[in-house]
């Protein structure tokens, strides 16, 4: 038999550790970069877009031209991946409506 792989340098014996705290800060940048990229295609489409909240909530209103709005303001929510929707999420999709809120995927 061969040698079994240890590693002494595990800090208190949890595990990878580092991995760990290293994939959830890609996990929050890549929330960054989507809800960045989410703000940018709006503003090149000409609507008008404000954040409601941190997490990645934004209301979206639609302008013409000459900068009159058009319709009703569009709650849209920033999700990356395949990450799930809460049910607060749900439950505010059904107080809405599909018209007005939208789940955005990056």
């Amino acid at each position: 038999m061969g040698k079994s792989k240890t590693n002494n340098n595990r800090p208190f014996g949890f595990g990878n550790t580092s991995r760990r705290f290293a994939l959830s800060t890609i996990r929050r940048e890549k929330g960054k970069v989507a809800r960045d990229r989410f703000a940018f295609d709006q503003a090149m489409q000409g609507n008008d877009c404000t954040k409601i909240r941190k997490e990645g909530n934004f209301v979206v209103q639609k302008r013409d031209f000459f900068g009159n709005k058009i319709g009703n303001p569009t709650t849209c929510e920033v999700k990356t991946g395949n990450s799930k929707v809460t049910d607060a999420e749900e439950k505010t999709k059904r107080r809405l409506g599909r018209d007005r809120y939208k789940i955005v995927r990056y």
